[in-house]
């Protein structure tokens, strides 16, 4: 008996995206060539509540704070692409204070009824070659993300 047909289309990562947002009204810049994109690891501490009483003589815990966590993505070098441009200024520290500017990282994974979404406000901390896949080469940004944002348009 043959197989019975399958397809895979739904279990695709098909539609990932990656935006940027700055400014009070976010300006979105989409980041192009995206390779791999990987969801966040956001698990909270756990915070311990153990106490004399607990059930069965055993440790308790609760769910913490979620943690700000550092991001990469790689992604085909667009040089001279919004971006790029866009990436290459948010790598830059001010000059007086040594800050970075905060923006809104978004983070699309899959479409449809299979679309996970997540929006953080965030700094880059780097933005940079890491090597060359087939002639083009492979950029590297790590960001740190914070708290949780609602989703904007």
């Amino acid at each position: 008996m043959p197989a019975p047909a399958l397809s895979i289309a739904s279990m695709l990562a098909h539609g990932s995206a990656l935006r940027v947002g700055r400014g009070e009204t976010p300006d979105w810049i989409i980041i192009t060539g995206l390779q791999n994109v990987e969801w966040p690891d956001r698990m909270p501490a756990d915070l311990d509540v153990t106490h004399q009483a607990s059930p069965g003589a055993t440790e308790e815990n609760r769910p913490g704070l979620l943690p700000a966590v550092d991001w990469t993505q790689e992604m085909l070098l667009d040089a001279g692409s919004d971006g790029d441009t866009a990436l290459t200024e948010l790598n830059v520290r001010d000059g007086a204070t040594g800050d970075k500017e905060l923006h809104l990282v978004e983070i699309t994974v899959g479409t449809g009824v299979n679309k996970k979404q997540l929006t953080c406000m965030g700094y880059l901390k780097d933005y940079k070659p890491v090597g060359a896949l087939k002639g083009n080469i492979v950029m590297r940004a790590t960001w740190r993300l914070m708290a949780t944002v609602a989703n904007a348009a």
